[in-house]
Formats: C-alpha cells, sequence, structure tokens
C-alpha cells in the first residue's frame, strides 16, 4: 500500500497544471545582452507557425531600424498600437484592449521589461502579458538575462551599470518554454562594429563597456544558468505530475541534513565540499520535531549558528516540521530531485540505539537511489545524552513539579479509597493515570518524577507495612519497580503525543493566520493599513515587536508598528536602510550592523522592493529559530505584493487624474480660444467701424454696431463668471448663505438675465405664486435656473417654445425647464454635468463651454438640492429639473 501511494501524483502539482492548462502558453526568448537576435529569432518561430495554420498576430515589435528583423515583420497582422498622450507628446504603446478584442491563438510581445507610459492599463509590460495569457492566448516573448529581478544586482557588479527596468523572477517561472538566444562573443562585438545593434558612435562607446569581451563572457554565463535551473524546475515539476519517484540524476544535487549540535557544522562543511566537487547545487535543512521542540536556549542558539554558515557558503536553508524526521527529510530530497544526502554519524550509545532505533539505518535503508555520505563525530558519553534527553524544566519554574505532585496527591486519595472499600490487585494503575497526565501537561521530565514519587506512594500507602518506606514482601519490590518502568515508559509515550499536539496546533495556528493575513490583504489599498496588518500578524506569529518602513518622499520611514509603537535609534535606522539598499538582512544576530536591537529583512514586491521589517523578540536574549523566519519570509512577502500592488493603484489613480486634468485643460484651452475670439472680433469690428466711419454711419447704425458690442461684452461678462464659478466649485470655496424666497420671483430673476438669448424662442411660464417658499441662497439658485435655461436657448431652434413650470414634490419644489430642441444624445446623460461636457455632439453645434450644467449642479448640491435630466417622451427636446427643499 505505501508503494502506491509513493507513486501517486503530487496533489500541488495537479492543482498548478490544471491552472496552466486554463491560460494561454508563454514562449520566452531569453538572451545575455541586446543584439543576439532575439526578437528575429522570435519572428522567424512566428512564420513557421504561421505555415502551420496558427492564427497569430503582432502585438508589438521593435525592430530598431535593423532591416534583417523589418523584413521578418512583412506578412504578419499587426494589430495597431495605441496612442498615448503625454506631457505634449504622442507615445504609441501595446494596445492591450485591441488584442483581447482580436483575441488570436498566439499574439507576439517583444521587450517583455518595458516600462509602458503613464495612462496605459498597467506600469509594466510583463504585467499585460499575464492579462493576456489569463484570457487564454499564447504569448512569445523576449528577454535580456539583466532584467531579471534577482539578477539585477549581480548584472550592475558585472558591467557597472545598474539596469532600471527588471521582470520579477515570477514571470520567468511562468514560461512554459524558454529558449536561449546566443551566439559567440566575438561575433556580436562584429556586429556591433557593423552597425547592426546601435549606430556607429554608440556601438564604439558600447564596446568599450558594456559589450566587452569579459562583460559578454559574464552575462552568456548567467543567461545558461537560469535557463538549466528553469529546465531542472521542469523536470521536477514533471516527476511531481505524474508520480514519479526521484531521483533522476540529470544533474547532481546536494542535501545536508543538520541538526542543533556543534558537529553539525562539519555536516555543511562537508556538504560544501562535496557540492563544489560535483558543481551542484546544494541546501542545508533541519527537521523540528517534538523532541527539538523542548530544546534549550543555547541549542537554538547553535542551529541559527548552522544555518548562518550554510547561507555564508552559498547555500539555501530549510526548516521543516514533523512526528519523523527521517520521512520529512527524504519526502523533501524526492520532491527537490537530490542526489546527495549529507548527515552527522550517530552520537548516541548503542544502548540508546537499541531503545530508540538507528536513525542511520532508517535512512539508509529507505534512501533508494539517493546517496548518503556520513561525516563522523565526537561521541557523546551517556551521562550527557541521558541529561539532554530528560531535560528537566527550570528548577526557578517549580509550577510543573507542583502540578505533577497534586496529580500524583489526588491518585494516591482515589486509590487509597477503593483500596479501602474493595481489594484490588492491580490499584496500581491509578497512579498511571497520574504519569499520564503530567506527561500530556509538563512533558517528559516531569512525568518521570511524577512516576517515581507515584511509586513510593503506592509503597508508602498501599504495600505491607503501610506508612512506611519498607517492603515486608519481596514480590512487592518488583511490582514497585515494573511500576517504575511501566511509568517511565508511559510517560516517553505520551510526552511525545504531548510534543506533536503542540507542533500540531502551532502549524495550525500559523496557517489560519497566515490565512487570514492573506484573505485581509485582498481589499486593502492603503500603505499603512497594509503595513499594519502585516506588522500585527508578525507580531502575534513570533511573540515579537514588529516594524514596517518604507520609501516615504525619497527617505525610509516607519509606517506601522505591533504591538504597539516603537523608537527606532540611529543604528537601528542604519541597519534599515542597509537592508532596503543592499537587499539582505541586517541587524540583531546578522553579519551586518549587528549592533542594532532590530533584526531588519527587505520586503521584496512584485516590481521591486518596496520596504524593510523590523524583528525584535520580546525576550532580548532570543534570536528568531529557522522556522520563524520562515513564517517572517512569507508575511514579507505577501505584504510586499500588497504594497506594490497598493502602490501601483495609486500611481494609476495619479495617472489618470493627471491625464483627466491634460484632457481638461486641452478643453479649456480650446474653448477659450474660440469663445473669447468670436465676441472679441464682433467688438473690435464695431469699435473700427464706428471709429474710422462713425461720422458716415447713420444714428441707426451706429445703435446697431453699440448694440452689438454690448451684447458681446455680457456674453464674455457671462463666459468670465462660468469660469470662475467652477473655479469657486473646484476650490470648495462656495459659500451658501440660505433664506426663504419665493419661487416665482426666483424664477423671474433668473429669466431677466438670459432675456436676450431668449429672445427668438417662445417663453411659457407655469409658477404659481402659492407654492411654499424655499430654503436657498439666491445668487446661486438664480445662476443656476439661469445657466439651464441659457442652455435651453442655444439648442432650441427659432420659434420654439421654451417652457419653464415649478410645482411642489414631496418636500421639495421643482422648477422644470423644457425645450424643443434635438436633446441630448444616446449615452450622454450619465456624464451631462461634468465639466466640459457638450449636450450635442457634431460640428454644428452652438458655442459654449460646457460648464453652464457643471455650475448649476455645484450651486444646486451646495444648497441641498439636486438636478437631473431627461430627453422628452413626446417628441424631441429635453427636460431639466432643479429639486430645491422646502422651507421647514
Amino acid at each position: 500500500m505505501p508503494q502506491v501511494e509513493d507513486t501517486r501524483p503530487s496533489p500541488d502539482a495537479l492543482l498548478k497544471l490544471a491552472a496552466k492548462q486554463e491560460r494561454g502558453r508563454l514562449k520566452l526568448f531569453l538572451g545575455a545582452a541586446p543584439g543576439v537576435g532575439k526578437t528575429y529569432k522570435m519572428l522567424v518561430e512566428a512564420h513557421n507557425r504561421k505555415r502551420e495554420g496558427v492564427n497569430l498576430a503582432i502585438g508589438i515589435i521593435e525592430h530598431h531600424g535593423r532591416d534583417d528583423t523589418r523584413h521578418l515583420i512583412t506578412g504578419l497582422e499587426i494589430i495597431p498600437r495605441r496612442h498615448v498622450e503625454y506631457r505634449g507628446q504622442t507615445l504609441k504603446e501595446m494596445d492591450l484592449d485591441a488584442i483581447l478584442k482580436r483575441k488570436p491563438k498566439l499574439v507576439l510581445v517583444d521587450e517583455l521589461a518595458h516600462t509602458n507610459a503613464e495612462g496605459v492599463t498597467h506600469p509594466k509590460r510583463w504585467m499585460d502579458v499575464r492579462d493576456i495569457l489569463a484570457a487564454g492566448i499564447d504569448v512569445y516573448s523576449t528577454m535580456n538575462v539583466q532584467h531579471l529581478e534577482s539578477a539585477n544586482d549581480i548584472v550592475a557588479k558585472i558591467t557597472g551599470v545598474r539596469v532600471q527596468e527588471t521582470v520579477p523572477d515570477s514571470v520567468l517561472d511562468l514560461a512554459d518554454e524558454v529558449e536561449i538566444v546566443d551566439i559567440t562573443t566575438e561575433e556580436l562585438q562584429r556586429r556591433l562594429r557593423e552597425g547592426k545593434v546601435y549606430p556607429e558612435e554608440v556601438a564604439q562607446r558600447a564596446l568599450a563597456n558594456f559589450f566587452s569581451e569579459g562583460n559578454l563572457t559574464a552575462l552568456r554565463e548567467l543567461a545558461l544558468r537560469r535557463a538549466a535551473e528553469r529546465v531542472e524546475q521542469a523536470m521536477r515539476s514533471h516527476m511531481a505530475e505524474h508520480g514519479i519517484e526521484g531521483p533522476w540524476e540529470a544533474s547532481d544535487r546536494v542535501l545536508a541534513c543538520v541538526d542543533a549540535t556543534p558537529a553539525a557544522h562539519l555536516v555543511v562543511r562537508r556538504a560544501k565540499r562535496l557540492a563544489d566537487r560535483l558543481r551542484a547545487p546544494w541546501e542545508a535543512v533541519h527537521v523540528e520535531t517534538p523532541d527539538s521542540e523542548r530544546a534549550p536556549t543555547r541549542e537554538r542558539d547553535t542551529l541559527l549558528g548552522t544555518f548562518r554558515l550554510a547561507e555564508e557558503l552559498g547555500a539555501k536553508t530549510c526548516s521543516l516540521s514533523g512526528g519523523d524526521a527521517i520521512e520529512e527529510i527524504l519526502a523533501y530530497a524526492r520532491d527537490q530531485n537530490v542526489t546527495h544526502l549529507v548527515v552527522g554519524a550517530a552520537s548516541r550509545p548503542l544502548w540508546i540505539e537499541l531503545f530508540r532505533g538507528s536513525m542511520i539505518r532508517r535512512l539508509v535503508r529507505s534512501a533508494g537511489d539517493i546517496a548518503i555520505e556520513i561525516t563522523p563525530r565526537e561521541e557523546k558519553r551517556a551521562g550527557v545524552i541521558l541529561r539532554e534527553t530528560l531535560r528537566a524544566p527550570p528548577l526557578r519554574e517549580p509550577g510543573a513539579y507542583i502540578g505533577a505532585s497534586i496529580f500524583v496527591a489526588i491518585a494516591t486519595a482515589f486509590a487509597v479509597a477503593i483500596d479501602t472499600a474493595i481489594k484490588l490487585p492491580n490499584i496500581s494503575l491509578v497512579f498511571v493515570l497520574a504519569v499520564i497526565a503530567a506527561a500530556i501537561r509538563y512533558g517528559m521530565a516531569v512525568s518521570i518524577f511524577a512516576a517515581i514519587i507515584s511509586a513510593l506512594a503506592y509503597n508508602f500507602f498501599l504495600t505491607e507495612p503501610y506508612y512506611t518506606f519498607q517492603i515486608a514482601d519481596p514480590s512487592n519490590v518488583w511490582a514497585v519497580f515494573f511500576f517504575l518502568a511501566i511509568g517511565v515508559a508511559v510517560s516517553g509515550v505520551a510526552a511525545r503525543a504531548r510534543a506533536q499536539a503542540v507542533i500540531a496546533r502551532k502549524q495550525a495556528r500559523q496557517s489560519g493566520d497566515l490565512e487570514t493575513f492573506a484573505r485581509d490583504l485582498v481589499g486593502m489599498e492603503d500603505e499603512a493599513e497594509i503595513a499594519g496588518r502585516a506588522a500585527e500578524t508578525a507580531a502575534r506569529l513570533l511573540f515579537a515587536r514588529v516594524v514596517v518602513l518604507t520609501m516615504q518622499h525619497g527617505m525610509l520611514e516607519p509606517i506601522a508598528e505591533a504591538p504597539g509603537p516603537e523608537f527606532l535609534g540611529a543604528d537601528d535606522l542604519a541597519a534599515a536602510k542597509w537592508s532596503f539598499e543592499q537587499r539582505r538582512e541586517a541587524g540583531r544576530g546578522s553579519d551586518t550592523l549587528h549592533g542594532a536591537r532590530w533584526l531588519f529583512l527587505p520586503v521584496p514586491g512584485e516590481r521591486g522592493f518596496v520596504g524593510v521589517i523590523g524583528v525584535r523578540p520580546q525576550d532580548e536574549a532570543a534570536r528568531l529559530d529557522p522556522e520563524q523566519r520562515r513564517v517572517l519570509d512569507l508575511v514579507a512577502a505577501q505584504a510586499g505584493v500588497a504594497l506594490d500592488r497598493a502602490r501601483f493603484q495609486h500611481e494609476a489613480a495619479d495617472a489618470r487624474v493627471e491625464a483627466e486634468s491634460e484632457r481638461l485643460k486641452g478643453t479649456l484651452l480650446s474653448s477659450v480660444s474660440h469663445d473669447l475670439r468670436t465676441p472679441l472680433s464682433s467688438i473690435r469690428s464695431a469699435i473700427e467701424s464706428l471709429k474710422r466711419y462713425g461720422d458716415k454711419h447713420d444714428a441707426a447704425t451706429r445703435n446697431e454696431l453699440l448694440d452689438t458690442a454690448e451684447t458681446e461684452v455680457r456674453k464674455l461678462s457671462r463666459f468670465v463668471e462660468n469660469l470662475l464659478d467652477m473655479s469657486r466649485i473646484d476650490a470648495g470655496v462656495v459659500r451658501v448663505r440660505k433664506e426663504p424666497v419665493e419661487v416665482s420671483t426666483l424664477v423671474e430673476s433668473a429669466l431677466d438675465r438670459v432675456r436676450t438669448p431668449l429672445q427668438s424662442k417662445v417663453l411659457s411660464r407655469d409658477v404659481s405664486t402659492g407654492l411654499p417658499h424655499v430654503l436657498i441662497d439666491p445668487a446661486l439658485a438664480e445662476t443656476a435656473i439661469a445657466n439651464v435655461l441659457e442652455n435651453a436657448a442655444k439648442y432650441a431652434p427659432p420659434g420654439s417654445t421654451v417652457l419653464v413650470r415649478a410645482y411642489r414634490k414631496d418636500h421639495a419644489v421643482t422648477v422644470e425647464i423644457v425645450d424643443e430642441g434635438p436633446g441630448f444624445p444616446a449615452g450622454a446623460l450619465p456624464g451631462l454635468f461634468n465639466k466640459f461636457s457638450r449636450g450635442v455632439e457634431g460640428d454644428g453645434r452652438p458655442p459654449g463651454t460646457g460648464l453652464g450644467l457643471a455650475i448649476a449642479k455645484g450651486f444646486i448640491e451646495a444648497q441641498g438640492g439636486s438636478i437631473d435630466a431627461q430627453n422628452r417622451s413626446d417628441r424631441s427636446g429635453a427636460v431639466v429639473r432643479l429639486h430645491f427643499p422646502i422651507e421647514a
């Protein structure tokens, strides 16, 4: 039965496979440097797929003026790019919406690491690709290895140039296929000299710097290593998906199994030498078992030192947890396709091995094809091992021993009562319950103490002669001895079960808290709220004080603390800054700035590191163990993604606001240039005519010219008033002075302001003087009604009727303005009251700024009223209703 279980596919692997099948496939053409031919290779592959009948299109291709690449674009469908207006420039970006609408089987997206212009859906092109894949569309894309986030520092050291546009490593993991596009260093340099990569003057500088022979060789090796890691990961996924038990020795991999003893350093060094000899990656792993849960602080510090040594020597470290260390190690080794295990020799005496079993023998029997190397170490004395096995609680905390004594006292009283009433031969079993209770509650050492005092109590109260420790019957000596042995054995089993239950509860609590944390982050958009939730979760799980720092206005500043406010000294802030800049841990317990009181770790996001998280255990002498580090890394990773997402949303919102501001600015300038030019031209013409030919004009002509100038001046005045009113509304400085006003008087005042525009219309009124007074600001309400009337006058044809009527509805008086114009176009109503919104489309619309209805809405709502609009149902025309609150 166990063999059948071992050949089953991994459930996690099957879930990942199912998720992959639901999305498109990503093929990445990875190069070591610009000019190796990634785009060319991608286009050649696209033409091959097209000949196979695949429906494909080009999302975006950057040919950089290279004729051979431009020639390959011919014959492939190109989805038009999107035009983005940014700071007076028109930029062309890939149109994500057009690709999703077109939905080809395959789309080509060049330069995966490209940063999009502001105003585009996503700030990075790889995010666009992620949406395309989610829509079920396959993608071919290109990228150079220096754009990988994890390789950024390495490339900077090699070339002296830090690449600004980076792609998270998770995007490389997302790729279903990675193809290395590689040419020799000499060939690439020759292409540079021939001007096939950059213009001649740029190429000469590049050859002397980034494209030097040493740099290119190192970059080629880096690209090949990344591709090899990706291939190995694909192999492990294949094994997990098909239930294949490893290892497959396609490449060597070394695993060092360490414990909390000083001899573990020998294991780490031996594993390092073996990995160097095999030129293989290696890891160091430790298993948290019920026994290690009771380890003293000294041993935990030793384990931390071992992990730090492994990391310094280039290993990855991992902490596992489980009841059986051998099973956990072998399961992890097979999952990671490990080929060599390095373990320490048994340090326990033979009698302990016979009693508890040999871990080395079990490992050798169960390892299968995994090679095992055993590192010798110093053998411990039996007395030392016995002390470590018992591990009694500190005497300064006697509560456990007192509790165990109470359990034994209760069992003794119960046993004496039973023995007095009924003579039972196996009355000693009552004390076994006390021993089990002590083991479950306090652990093995205290349960052995309970077994000893239970044996003494049994001898004192229940064996003859009573109330003395003497034993008259020799058979009772063996009874007491076997009772003590059974008590010790039972205490060991119960203590182990207790430790396993403690581990299970701890893991369940951690999993529950982490799940709740991840679920809470989904709806959060505020950085401080996200950081605060992360700090609270980490503080609760690690029993420590936690602080989160992010970049604010160019400086690293705390934005969240838990469980309460914290003060960071100069050393702490220096460690935090170093950790953020170098992307490594710093501070307490680390190798850098260890004088700080806090340990700081960088917080990774999707687009780079977003801050640091600092931890300070409640116990000043304690340090984070490997399991706590794993939990902290999980919290930091989830918080980093959420912080990055929130920052992106703020940036996108700012970009939308800026784009809208640019649009409104352009609309305003266009409107101002038109609406100022027309009346100014009329005024100038009238004045020039009067000035030059005033004595030749008759009185009627002069009056007509003066009337024209006066009318246009009124238009200009009205135009300026509208701009000032809109600026007051935007600034939130509209002052409202409410007073009771009669509706008929209000309507007449508004009509007087727009007599001239309404001259060519038939004006109809239906306003009763018996309506209740409304509580409003007369000036603001009059302006709002006048704006609506002027709007009706603009769009209603000459000779048509404009109806103004008022009536009471519920607790408001409604002023309704009805015209016989063309009405509002379909789809215009939702944005009708926005700034610069014009109700009629086309070149024939009358002049105007599109501010009248927006001002009316702002003034009405400032007084507690409302406004709405619709088209007439009986004929063409518009209806606008203004609702004013009635005086109480």
